[in-house]
């Protein structure tokens, strides 16, 4: 029964060897933990020969070309998952999103400008003002209009 407890305390016990098998080839351990490791290495060659392989994993990772993404990799993703999900996801844009602000306020308000004039020059208009010059009805017509 004791040898699982022993089983994860070994297990343990290596992967506190390799995280710091790690820190000591990117030189991040403390003092302490640096003069225990080296005392490991110098009485264990299968450690040692671990810690030639972790060196060689980092230089590996080191000499990765990093490159960063190309501009257009967003854009192209984006169009890819709306062809894929059928529109579901990245929907095209509204009309709002498309056109400025600034533009649809013009346009409002040229259109309400346009209203306006147009209520205004309308014979029928309620904005338009009475005019002196204009003919009006015979006092008869009012008193038509108020009688039944």
């Amino acid at each position: 029964m004791s040898e699982p407890s022993t089983d994860a305390a070994s297990d343990a016990e290596a992967e506190r060897l390799e995280a710091m098998l790690s820190d000591y080839v990117e030189g991040t351990l403390s003092s302490a933990e640096r003069l225990e490791l080296e005392a490991k290495l110098a009485a264990d060659p299968a450690l040692r020969e671990q810690l030639e392989e972790t060196r060689e994993a980092h230089a590996a990772l080191r000499s990765l070309n990093k490159t960063p993404a190309p501009d257009e990799l967003g854009k192209k993703v984006e169009d890819l998952i709306h062809r894929r999900s059928a529109g579901r996801f990245f929907g095209r844009r509204a009309f709002g999103d498309r056109v400025p602000f600034g533009v649809l306020l013009i346009v409002a308000l040229v259109a309400l400008i346009a209203l306006a004039v147009l209520l205004w020059s309308s014979s029928t208009g309620s904005l338009r003002l009475e005019r002196k010059d204009a003919p009006r009805p015979p006092p008869e017509a009012h008193d038509a209009i108020r009688k039944p």
